[in-house]
């Protein structure tokens, strides 16, 4: 059995406490009623309530991703729109979600679902008009709700009117001529047709050459997704500012925040070097075209130059717009290691984004399940944030398996614990609060161009399964949408209690727990500072402190969230010995359960040297004050 002792001395002050009431005789009996206290379990108490600075209110909220196909259907053609979003924002509101992101909904082909774009400043009509979206942006800010949009720099679609005429012609009359990334056949290649001289062994993220030739320029274009994805030329300068529009155009319309798509992709080496192959890749020999991961991708992911666009959208656009209180925040998307991701803070001299995504906890699956490879994924980032960078974690979303297949639906619960409880800023994939899981789709009814590219391994490859329509209800189409067939198809288990109606009557559902954590992480003083200390950790369970600043009245709580992660029953451990041979010292030995994860111990006494848990069980244990901290590593 291990203990863990990692406490990251950082800080984020609060720069104002939110006032029960504004009035002094007020303010004074509700001191007297209550005692700056904790209430009854479940409650809160009025002197804990704090709040961020305008600057930062993406500190204090969960970001909730939307992905609008499948989100809400308010015309009936199957496929969700704006206005179906629109229609359901108060639901954000009641389980205490402040920030929505929406995937793509520019005008599109849809080759790749949105993110193949022909229009950056419209609305594709599958899903409403630029009209639509202000009206969303409209009511999603009178409610208190911030919108963040999906911003996608590295490519357009081939249809885009940039990429038409870039085709057509090198000559240098060609205004469009460099906006995209353009190669000549690879100089020497004398015995094949020019076409088949590709400039190098370069492989798309969907598999085979990212090189696709074009007669009328007898030349190569590159494309790091699909061939009607094209990248744009950052190194053209006329490119650089036509994105700066793009953002400045949404700016304008008042959303509040991007998050910024395959940013790593979008430079490349200038000397179009090969790339080494991937001595750890493992083919199943099934494949029909070179697959991504056959390579290492040291010259088209991660090139430092791009970090100079980042800053610029930042400095020169987004900056002047954030005035107060309209914050505009980033959000960078890129899968690498911690160390690479601290590049996207940038500096205080020259800022960057507010965080990158971090997906380490995308790496849990079934396999390697444990509280110790919990404490690894987390630890991981907590070391390289160090209490200087803000955290942040992400359990699922549109191009990864839903956690309900990765992990099993009997630690979907734990997963959502540990989401929104750990420091920092949490991102949660539309219906993971509700437990949704994956759908069946055979090969013939798949979408996702990644599977139909894969037709041997499509099951493996194909984002379909946990893009399924969220469910609502157990109507027709799980409330989703009223037409005869939906673009994908709806869960049966929407009709068996997995849906928003169902689950907000059920006082133990998955929904009534995602909203307890929710209501305590913005409430509770403990919540708030970007700092944690490991407790308790071993193959089964993964715990941690989270503790009020230093700041802080000496009188608010701390609170132990241990959770059982391991594949043994249930299980008993003595928190009192684990902490105190560490010199943590709770000011009793006992604890009162604030939430736990099935929602059927909330209230309950507990001693801390028996703190029993089941497995995929969570609790989180208010313990009143927590002394003798130490900050050892």
């Amino acid at each position: 059995m291990l203990l863990y002792s990692f406490f990251t001395d950082g800080f984020c002050k609060r720069l104002s406490m939110a006032l029960c009431v504004k009035e002094t005789s007020l303010a004074i009996l509700c001191l007297l009623l209550f005692g700056g206290l904790d209430l009854a379990p479940g409650k809160v108490s009025l002197a804990e309530a704090r709040t961020f600075g305008w600057t930062e209110w993406w500190k204090d909220t969960i970001i909730y991703q939307i992905y609008p196909r499948s989100f809400m259907d308010s015309n009936g053609d199957g496929v969700g729109d704006l206005k179906g979003i629109t229609s359901r924002l108060q639901y954000f509101v009641d389980i205490h979600v402040g920030a929505i992101w929406i995937s793509p909904v520019y005008r599109s082909p849809f080759a790749d679902f949105g993110y193949d774009i022909s229009d950056f400043k419209d609305i594709d009509p599958v899903f409403g008009t630029l009209s639509d979206f202000d009206e969303l942006v409209k009511e999603a800010h009178s409610l208190g709700l911030k919108v963040i949009m999906d911003f996608v720099p590295n490519h357009s679609s081939d249809k885009h009117p940039w990429f038409i005429e870039s085709r057509k012609t090198r000559d240098y009359r060609n205004p469009y001529r460099d906006y995209y990334v353009w190669a000549d056949p690879k100089a020497g290649c004398v015995s094949l047709e020019p076409k088949e001289c590709l400039p190098n062994n370069w492989v798309s993220v969907f598999g085979g050459s990212v090189w696709e030739w074009v007669e009328e320029r007898q030349q190569f274009y590159m494309h790091a997704f699909l061939k009607e994805q094209p990248d744009l030329n950052y190194i053209n300068q006329d490119v650089r500012q036509e994105m700066k529009d793009v953002v400045r155009f949404w700016m304008e319309r008042g959303v509040d925040g991007l998050r910024v798509d395959a940013v790593a992709n979008a430079i490349e080496d200038y000397l179009w070097r090969d790339e080494p192959l991937n001595p750890n890749y493992k083919p199943t020999g099934e494949e029909t075209m070179v697959q991504y991961d056959s390579l290492l991708h040291n010259f088209t992911f991660n090139q430092p130059d791009h970090h100079i666009i980042i800053k610029s959208w930042r400095s020169e656009v987004m900056a002047p717009y954030s005035t107060e209180p309209n914050y505009r925040f980033m959000m960078t998307e890129t899968y690498d290691s911690p160390a690479n991701l601290l590049d996207y803070y940038g500096t205080d001299e020259e800022p960057e984004a507010d965080y990158p995504f971090n997906f380490q906890l995308i790496g849990l699956n079934k396999d390697n399940l444990s509280g110790t490879k919990v404490y690894q994924l987390v630890d991981s980032w907590m070391r390289v944030t160090d209490g200087d960078k803000w955290p942040n974690w992400v359990i699922g979303n549109h191009d990864n398996f839903r956690v309900s297949h990765r992990l099993g639906h009997e630690f979907c619960r734990a997963a959502n614990v540990l989401n929104l409880l750990l420091p920092g800023t949490p991102t949660t994939y539309y219906g993971e609060e509700l437990g949704m899981e994956h759908i069946e789709v055979s090969f013939e009814e798949t979408q996702d161009p990644f599977g139909k590219n894969n037709p041997c391994c499509w099951k493996e490859y194909s984002r379909d399964p946990e893009r399924s329509p969220m469910q609502w209800d157990g109507t027709k189409n799980a409330g989703f949408s009223s037409a005869n067939k939906t673009w994908l198809p709806v869960h049966e288990n929407h009709k068996t209690g997995t849906n928003v109606q169902s689950q907000l009557q059920n006082p133990t559902s998955m929904l009534q727990l995602y909203k307890s954590l929710a209501h305590i992480r913005k409430t509770k003083s403990a919540f708030q500072p970007n700092t944690m200390k490991y407790a308790l950790v071993d193959e089964n369970v993964f715990s941690f402190l989270r503790v009020p600043e230093d700041d802080v009245d000496e009188k608010e709580s701390s609170y132990l969230v241990a959770i059982h992660f391991g594949q043994t029953g249930t299980l008993v451990s003595d928190f009192v010995k684990e902490l105190g041979a560490n010199g943590l010292t709770p000011s009793e030995r006992q604890g009162v359960v604030e939430i736990s994860s099935n929602m059927d111990r909330n209230g309950e006494l507990i001693s801390l040297d028996k703190v029993e848990l089941r497995q995929g069980e969570a609790l989180v244990i208010r313990l009143g004050s927590i002394t003798n901290i130490k900050t050892e590593l």
